[in-house]
């Protein structure tokens, strides 16, 4: 599997993928604003918190093993269903709180309790959530990117309808109602699919907890769960002091300029994802790793410098054609905003040289040191700059970031 062949199967699917994303952050901002956006985003922070505690943060070690065992389906099974007994056994605790708590969550959060029966049905729907996440972990692993790759395009059209219903009907609480009900329909349709393939009987993910593959996934939960953890707390944190200090409206506009970053980066995460960690995870020397490391790199960031020019010259059409006129504030914070997605992705290579290494007690640092500095750096920033101040310390933490793993490679941290 090459990774340009990976780049462009993801870039087809992304680039429909963001068609709806696109078609969904218009409806969503001309129907609620930006408050609504912005709640989106919150709740979308907190929904990415709730799926990782759910799931133990496995996803890419089940990736990982799928692939390197993927033609020995003894190990397959006990990999598969040792991640089935830790999502179980994790996703009980996370239902129960999200049931006795959810008034007092939707309140934290959401900043209003009228949401707390969103979170009722979150809670009902997360089994869905963990088995639909598993079953794409196991296709990515299996390299079956065609079929991942129609799957995620059917899996987004399908939220994209559910939620054009809803948030007509029921504006911001049909958007967030959307978000928690769309993947148990995609799980059902998931399973349609994939019903008739070998690797898909109940006897591989039905049976006994081996522990010898508990601790091999338990890295990559501690890994997971860290980064998972601390970009939403940081991004929830940085949304929630901008709108104190200016207005919800204002961090509205900043979260719409993370869904712009977060969709034309989408392209190169599920590629680097889809491809790079089984890669790295197989090669044994520094020369293999740096050569990959090269190539990767040159492939990868003329692709983002291009899309960020194009994005930074055409700001105001695509303000106009995603948006509505209320998000016009957005328009000066892109230049800080690409600047840092550039410096994001340089330093997401090296993440998944730390990944398939098991680097935990390493990730773990230098993860919890960019989350600490973004949200010092936004608070610092947003009190002198206002609303620009929250991009201009994106930008920072991701530039000093990338400037930390250049140190440890460079030095043999990372090997």
């Amino acid at each position: 599997m090459q990774f340009a062949s990976t780049i462009s199967w993801s870039a087809l699917a992304t680039l429909i993928r963001l068609a709806n994303g696109f078609v969904l952050i218009k409806i969503v901002a001309l129907l609620a604003g930006p408050l609504g956006v912005a709640l989106i985003g919150q709740f979308g922070d907190f929904n990415s918190i709730v799926m990782a505690l759910a799931l133990g943060g496995i996803s890419s070690g089940v990736i990982k093993y799928t692939s390197q065992y993927k033609d020995n389906y003894d190990e397959l099974s006990k990999i598969w269903q040792t991640a089935v007994w830790v999502s179980i056994t994790l996703s009980i605790p996370v239902i129960i709180v999200l049931l006795v708590f959810h008034n007092w969550l939707a309140q934290e959060f959401l900043h209003d309790v009228q949401y707390g029966s969103i979170l009722v049905v979150f809670a009902f729907s997360l089994v869905f959530y963990v088995a639909n996440n598993l079953l794409l972990n196991i296709l990515n692993g299996l390299h079956e990117i065609k079929q991942f790759n129609t799957l995620s395009i059917l899996n987004s059209t399908l939220g994209l309808l559910i939620t054009i219903a809803l948030v007509y009907q029921y504006k911001v609480y049909g958007a967030l109602l959307a978000m928690v009900t769309s993947q148990s329909i995609a799980f059902l349709m998931i399973v349609f699919f994939v019903r008739n393939q070998a690797w898909f009987q109940l006897s591989h993910f039905c049976g006994k907890f081996d522990k010898y593959y508990f601790k091999k996934l338990l890295s990559f939960t501690v890994m997971s769960l860290t980064l998972i953890c601390v970009v939403p707390i940081s991004q929830m944190f940085v949304r929630g002091y901008l709108a104190s200090k200016t207005s919800w409206d204002i961090a509205g506009c900043w979260q719409g300029l993370q869904k712009i970053s977060d969709a034309y980066l989408m392209i190169v995460y599920t590629a680097l994802g889809t491809y790079l960690l089984p890669k790295l995870a197989s090669l044994q020397t520094r020369e293999e790793i740096g050569n990959e490391l090269s190539n990767s790199y040159k492939l990868v960031m003329p692709f983002v410098i291009v899309i960020v020019f194009v994005i930074y010259f055409l700001r105001d059409f695509i303000i106009q054609l995603l948006f509505a006129k209320s998000f016009v504030a957005m328009r000066d914070m892109f230049f800080w905003q690409l600047l840092g997605d550039c410096f994001k992705i340089a330093s997401c290579v090296l993440t998944y040289l730390m990944l398939s290494r098991v680097k935990t007690k390493l990730f773990m640092i230098t993860t919890i040191i960019w989350g600490v500095s973004f949200s010092f750096l936004s608070y610092v920033f947003i009190n002198m700059a206002g609303a620009d101040g929250a991009v201009i310390a994106f930008a920072l933490s991701y530039m000093m970031y990338f400037l930390l793993l250049v140190f440890l490679y460079r030095n043999g941290w990372l090997f």
